[in-house]
């Protein structure tokens, strides 16, 4: 395995393993902001439904899902910042 490869797998786990650390924190903060917690799921919802669409296209959407993904993760990240930012004014 070349040095960026195992740079970018140990990157990736350890985001997996923030994120599995994030998501057990915050169940208060979904029961606060019940609004904000069902738009969070229809965003993972999204992410799928374009992940099968990929696979059912076997990839050749020419970028335009990859490029979609990536927007509904930062789109995850801004719901995420919006409930923390309501429960800290």
């Amino acid at each position: 395995m070349n040095r960026y490869k195992a740079i970018w797998v140990s990157t990736l786990c350890l985001g997996i393993f923030a994120g599995g650390i994030a998501v057990g924190q915050d169940n208060g903060l979904w029961q606060r902001h019940p609004n904000l917690a069902e738009a969070l799921q229809l965003v993972h919802q999204a992410s799928d439904k374009i992940a099968a669409a990929q696979q059912a296209n076997h990839g050749d959407m020419r970028g335009h899902g990859d490029r979609a993904r990536d927007l509904l993760a930062q789109a995850d990240r801004e719901i995420r910042a919006a409930a923390f930012a309501a429960d800290h004014p």
